[in-house]
């Protein structure tokens, strides 16, 4: 990664690493957008402005005690971003979460992040932090 916007995708997510909620949210336009394609009842769907964003996260590191985010690879054209990364987080009491994430970063010119696309495995998300229960259906054979 080189350019501003891949850049600040790295600074993104060591922000969340270091549960920095405050400077992470400076990354963010005024406007910008949060968008949780899978979240079904577990997450809002769509978050729109500073606000709103801030909100939803402003409580996320008392939830854990330590987070990492791996960048596993990372593509850009034009204003985005698409970064493959990991979760090797451990919840606060010490159970660990690990996901699989797909982040699409949209930047605005003065390169602030005005769209943020989080895909992941809700299944995961869900059992892990408690608010879904997942039955899977015996095999058929």
């Amino acid at each position: 990664m080189g350019s501003r916007n891949a850049e600040t995708v790295k600074t993104f997510l060591r922000l969340l690493e270091e549960r920095n909620i405050d400077d992470w949210m400076e990354l963010w336009a005024d406007e910008g957008a949060q968008y949780y394609p899978f979240g079904t009842e577990m997450f809002p769907r769509h978050l729109v402005g500073k606000a709103a964003i801030y909100d939803r996260w402003k409580g996320m590191p008392s939830m854990f005690d330590s987070l990492s985010f791996p960048i596993r690879e990372t593509w850009e054209a034009g204003d985005t971003v698409l970064a493959r990364f990991d979760s090797a987080c451990v919840l606060a009491g010490g159970r660990r979460y690990r996901n699989t994430y797909l982040g699409i970063f949209k930047f605005d010119d003065a390169g602030l992040l005005r769209e943020y696309w989080e895909y992941f495995d809700p299944i995961v998300a869900g059992v892990e932090f408690g608010i879904a229960a997942v039955a899977y259906a015996p095999r058929q054979t």
